[in-house]
């Protein structure tokens, strides 16, 4: 018995060292239990008999749901696998603000609304009254009338200021998961750099403006929409005598600056516990709970999408043949419709026209043609274009005009393409293509086959002209160097060419003051395209054995949905080397029926 007496305390003693050894793992930092309590004692948290102290995290982040869903507000690893995480949920901050501030838009605007009835119909009563009309069939209907206005614009005002304080508590937690995003950014950047290793130290043990919580913060910011900070002063209304605070006090719960104060310190909770809050569901099922008694805007999104552009273009061309002269000035306008047939098939088209002042006056001036008509969607894993479609060919470098037929596209990461049917004025035409693009490197190879169409003096003929073509271009720095080779047959002829390229940027109509810039030096018999995609006089050079030169290309977004291009080209033909110099501008207004 003696022996067994003195076991146990050692029994217990060893018993209780790992338990007093999870607990230090597991320990928060002090501003989180006084956190905790604070809230407690607002009476949006029940605190269990349990010391705070010994609690685990999970235990505690337990506590922080409880708190953050009284008051309706939402939100182990690197500090890159917790920067993912707080972007991911900064983008659900984000929207979920951006209703709630459609809600608020909403609700303000019926209350407006409510308030102008219910003045209208007090006013109707009260000028009935002084008039001293009294009679049951006039002011029965006038006071009926009067009291269910009063009635609405009391609803309309409560929905207006639960829209309002919900809006309110979404920034805030929107402000504090943004500022945690960049101080784990900017603590990795010192990490990477060597530069600060205190910032790296504080961010990992929650030492940043989150983990000192509002007990370090001092409440700067509570009174978030009011722009006054919080003082203890503020809450002397709501305190019991003896300095605490009642549970689950309505008083206390309608009192502005308590409830900043709340929101402050469960946003800090929140943030240090957003790991564990996650993992348990809390943050998606908190999301779920939006307000679903408030108005909010509904977006229409149009199954019609209509895409298009208007274009003023003028293009001057000379050299040493009269072939190489020409004055071309184009209005044209462009209108792309696209129909969303059943989520997944669209009927697409390009309905086209221009008018010509220069040298160059075609058929199709003038007119309105239905120039582009093809249906587009997916079969399985390959998408597929069947109809009048676009077609770039070796990035224009070998044609780039209408194509009708088929186009089917499948591949990951190499995209196989494969296009048959008609080119302009051929008897068939078919092209494979395989392409394999990274951010900063991409491959290509393809091969086009043109039957009948153009030969080099431009008449339409029987013959075949095929083309090979391989491509490849890499990123350095700002700019993008490509190198393309191509190996054409035309009928009994064959050739060899390429094209190297330098760019940087590319066009966006959508961004002011975006710019870009394109520069290329040609080398391409006749037998290496068809129907080339430059504004140059490169088709006009195919009777002369082809073209050789440079080109050069701008682009400059003047203000949104404005561009302007600007392309010179200087050339020789092949044969003779004569040689021509083309300048080409065009702006552009780009228009659509919807938003992104």
């Amino acid at each position: 018995m003696n022996k067994m007496t003195l076991c146990l305390p050692i029994l217990t003693t060893i018993c209780l060292i790992p338990q007093s050894v999870m607990a230090a793992e597991n320990a928060a930092e002090p501003w989180v239990y006084e956190d905790i309590e604070e809230l407690a004692a607002q009476g949006y948290l029940e605190l269990p008999d349990k010391d705070l102290h010994s609690m685990s995290r999970a235990e505690l982040s337990a506590l922080v749901a409880k708190a953050l869903a009284r008051i309706e507000d939402s939100q182990g690893m690197t500090l890159a696998d917790e920067y993912g995480r707080v972007t991911r949920l900064l983008v659900e901050d984000k929207v979920q603000l951006e209703l709630s501030k459609e809600q608020l838009e909403a609700a303000g605007k019926i209350f407006r609304q409510r308030e102008c009835e219910a003045k209208r119909a007090s006013d109707d009563l009260a000028r009935q009254s002084l008039r001293g009309v009294n009679r049951l069939e006039i002011m029965g209907p006038l006071q009926k009338k009067a009291k269910a206005s009063q009635i609405r614009l009391q609803a309309a005002a409560r929905d207006f200021a639960v829209a309002r304080q919900r809006t309110l508590r979404r920034q805030r937690m929107n402000d504090e998961l943004a500022q945690r995003q960049s101080d784990l950014l900017n603590a990795m950047t010192a990490a990477a750099t060597g530069v600060g290793p205190d910032a790296v130290t504080m961010m990992a043990s929650g030492g940043n403006g989150y983990g000192t919580g509002l007990s370090g913060t001092g409440g700067a910011d509570a009174g978030i929409g009011s722009g006054v900070p919080y003082t203890a002063a503020m809450d002397a209304t709501s305190a019991t005598p003896d300095g605490g605070y009642p549970s689950g006090s309505r008083l206390l719960r309608d009192s502005p600056a308590r409830d900043a104060d709340a929101i402050a310190r469960a946003s800090a909770l929140r943030t240090e516990f957003m790991s564990e809050l996650d993992d348990a569901g809390y943050i998606d099922d908190q999301n779920a709970h939006l307000a679903d008694d408030l108005p909010v805007k509904n977006i229409q999104r149009p199954r019609l999408h209509i895409d298009g552009e208007v274009r003023l273009a003028d293009g001057h061309s000379s050299g040493d043949r009269p072939e190489y002269h020409r004055n071309d000035t184009e209005l044209r306008l462009r209108v792309y419709p696209d129909y969303d047939i059943d989520g997944n098939w669209h009927a697409i088209g390009m309905v086209e026209a221009k008018k010509q002042f220069g040298d160059k006056h075609d058929k199709d001036d003038e007119k309105i043609r239905l120039d582009r008509y093809y249906l587009e969607g997916n079969i399985g894993l390959a998408k597929v274009d069947v109809g009048a479609f676009s077609s770039l060919m070796a990035e224009g470098n070998v044609y780039d005009s209408k194509f009708k037929g088929i186009r089917i596209s499948a591949g990951n990461p190499v995209v196989y393409t494969m296009e048959y049917g008609e080119a302009n004025d051929t008897d068939k035409a078919w092209n494979l293509t395989a392409d394999y693009e990274q951010p900063t490197y991409g491959l290509g190879a393809g091969v086009y086959r043109f039957e009948g169409g153009y030969d080099k003096d431009n008449v339409i003929t029987d013959g075949k002209q095929s083309i090979a073509m391989t491509r490849a271009h890499q990123k350095m720095g700002d700019v993008d160097v490509g190198a393309m080779i191509l190996y054409g047959k035309d009928r009994g002829k064959q050739g060899t060419g390429y094209v190297v390229s330098v760019s940087n940027g590319t066009e966006k109509n959508w961004q002011p003051r975006n710019r870009s810039w394109w520069l290329k030096y040609y080398y391409q018999p006749y037998e290496t395209y068809y129907s080339h995609t430059m504004n140059g006089t490169a088709d006009v050079m195919r009777r002369y054995g082809g073209f050789k030169g440079i080109g050069a290309g701008y682009s400059y977004t003047l203000s949104k949905d404005w561009l302007f291009n600007l392309e010179y080209y200087h050339l020789w033909d092949i044969d003779t080397n004569k040689q021509s110099n083309t300048i080409w501008g065009a702006l552009t207004h780009y228009f659509k029926n919807y938003e992104n």
